[in-house]
């Protein structure tokens, strides 16, 4: 749910844009949704530790809490603060204490066919950023923004609910262990993934961030500028499935890094799309490719990972790094806009020129990390 939220931010922001927040910059307003995600990962240290030491069911119960108390409290939202705090703060930590736990879960059930088992429950995040939006869209219109959002927070409260009832650890061994290990850091091939994967989480997200508003911007129609987010998601859903079943055949990096690769070269490519048919067809491909990059670095590091009772540490000091990534990648994607007031084409190309140059050389320093790393697990 949590990661749903994120994959749908893109409604949000264009909301924001261009009504509630309206005298509020885009690189402002995405700091909202930057905390948001950096919460939801930088939280991972302390979910991971909890998970280590089997508090599965408190870990569920607090976030489940946090999350819809801060969906409620954004239904009567005024200003760029309140917002702040009840999405960016609130809900970012609830969704921190979901997030990890619910992929962490997972790869404790699996040692063969790991990569799979991990996508298919990572495409709970695309599903909801396919619903989300529509569902939003909708009820923007018909009942207003406050009643939406509360429409979303109790169909969110039912689905937790459900996994509160259904998600069990499973039984082993459980050893003490730190929250935060720095011998882990010694574990180069670990290392170098973490950096790779904190910059992959500030780039990935950004054509989600500013899909909606640069179709609005290129003179889109509303309604297929929201679309155009929900597409994306769409082929999420799918990108989170084919990767992680090659990845089982071939490894979880050696997919990652022509996953990242072909997303960066995307992402240059946003700036030569113009046309309704042309960002039908980028949306579907970036949200196929960079479905994968999304669901592959959990499994990825229980690969990288020897010791099982150390899985959980060392899957939240990851989160905990990347959430840095997380906090900063939009907003600067935001502040590199040159806002003009012209609709002009050109003037709108140029206004977000920067923000696709920074989000995509970001990610192809990533893919050489990815490189590094697998050279590295081969020396190993």
């Amino acid at each position: 749910m949590g990661r749903g939220l994120t994959n749908s931010y893109g409604i949000f922001e264009t909301h924001y844009i261009h009504d509630l927040l309206k005298g509020s910059t885009a690189s402002a307003i995405a700091w909202i949704g930057s905390i948001q995600l950096f919460l939801t990962m930088v939280v991972g240290a302390l979910a991971g530790w909890l998970l280590d030491a089997g508090y599965l069911r408190p870990i569920l119960i607090a976030g489940t809490a946090l999350e819809i108390l801060g969906m409620f409290m954004l239904s009567i939202c005024k200003t760029y603060w309140q917002v702040l705090l009840a999405q960016g703060i609130c809900t970012g930590l609830g969704s921190g204490l979901l997030g990890l736990t619910s992929v962490a879960v997972i790869p404790l059930y699996f040692k063969e066919r790991r990569m799979i088992a991990t996508g298919i429950a990572a495409t709970g995040s695309s599903l909801a950023g396919i619903v989300y939006p529509l569902m939003l869209r909708k009820l923007f219109v018909s009942v207003g923004f406050p009643w939406a959002v509360r429409a979303l927070a109790f169909l969110m409260l039912g689905c937790l609910l459900v996994c509160i009832a259904v998600m069990h650890l499973r039984p082993h061994a459980r050893k003490p262990s730190p929250i935060f290990q720095t011998t882990n850091l010694r574990d180069v091939p670990y290392t170098v993934f973490v950096v790779a994967f904190t910059l992959m989480i500030a780039s990935v997200y950004v054509p989600f961030f500013y899909i909606s508003d640069y179709s609005l911007r290129l003179g889109i129609n509303a309604d297929m500028a929201f679309y155009m987010l929900i597409i994306m998601n769409a082929a999420s859903l799918f990108g989170r499935l084919v990767p992680n079943y090659l990845a089982d055949l071939y490894g979880g990096v050696n997919v990652m890094i022509p996953c990242c690769f072909l997303s960066g070269i995307l992402i240059f490519v946003f700036r030569e799309t113009h046309t309704l048919a042309s960002l039908i067809v980028i949306a579907s491909v970036y949200g196929f490719i960079s479905g994968g990059m999304v669901s592959l670095p959990p499994a990825t590091i229980a690969n990288l990972t020897t010791n099982p009772d150390q899985y959980g540490t060392r899957m939240g000091m990851a989160y905990t790094f990347c959430a840095f990534g997380a906090l900063v990648g939009n907003p600067i994607a935001g502040a590199a806009r040159k806002k003009t007031h012209e609709n002009a084409l050109q003037s709108v190309v140029t206004e977000l020129q920067g923000s696709w140059f920074f989000a995509g050389t970001i990610m192809l320093l990533s893919t050489a990390l990815l490189v590094v790393v697998k050279l590295k697990t081969v020396k190993k």
